[in-house]
């Protein structure tokens, strides 16, 4: 499986990321992209509303709840999460080409940025109506980030930054060990989860 490319957009208010988002998957969907979308804010906002199941499910204690109907499927996770860890869930859910993130402030994450405001790191183009740039830059990145390979490593819910050098490393590392187990062969996508808490008394 490969990874999908990631891309922020960013901009002070009114200055249109969401617009330019739709512009860009009413553009590349009709290409065969398929595409993902994360909506990120500083503010403390909830789409679950108090007093219905969901919600009552919650305050009773659930950590993760699902609204399943006939016409979407939602969860609600009760606990902000890292940009990466958003990305791990959705990448589990299905394959994208493309998950693009609206208000992005992560520094690993590539930026397109909308407006005059501060500049946020990884930012690789400007957009000033230049919509044949930024789509161009897209898929240029997308076929970029499709060769690389990407090792993200969270401890403790956090996510750590690795620089080229050690990610190369690990890398090599696993790949190395996990390629001398039976039955592994071609590796494209590892997921190692492990739990080394010890209970208290």
């Amino acid at each position: 499986m490969t990874a999908p490319a990631v891309i922020g957009v960013y901009g002070t208010s009114n200055t249109g990321k969401t617009l330019l988002i739709e512009k860009i998957v009413k553009k590349l969907s009709p290409e065969g992209y398929k595409i993902a979308t994360i909506k990120q804010t500083d503010k403390h906002m909830s789409l679950d509303t108090p007093k219905k199941d969901t919600w009552r499910h919650h305050k009773a204690g659930a950590y993760v709840v699902v609204f399943s109907s006939k016409s979407e499927t939602d969860f609600l996770v009760h606990t902000p999460l890292q940009t990466s860890e958003i990305i791990r869930i959705i990448s589990g859910i299905g394959c994208y080409d493309l998950i693009l993130v609206e208000g992005a402030n992560d520094p690993q994450v590539v930026k397109i940025q909308l407006g005059n405001g501060p500049k946020r790191d990884n930012t690789i183009v400007s957009y000033h109506d230049n919509f044949n740039e930024v789509i161009n830059m897209i898929k240029k990145e997308g076929k970029k980030q499709s060769q690389e390979t990407h090792l993200q490593i969270t401890v403790n819910g956090k996510n750590i930054p690795l620089t080229e050098f050690p990610e190369k490393i690990l890398t090599r590392t696993l790949i190395g060990m996990l390629s001398s187990l039976k039955g592994v062969t071609n590796i494209e996508d590892v997921v190692i989860h492990m739990n080394n808490a010890t209970k208290k008394k």
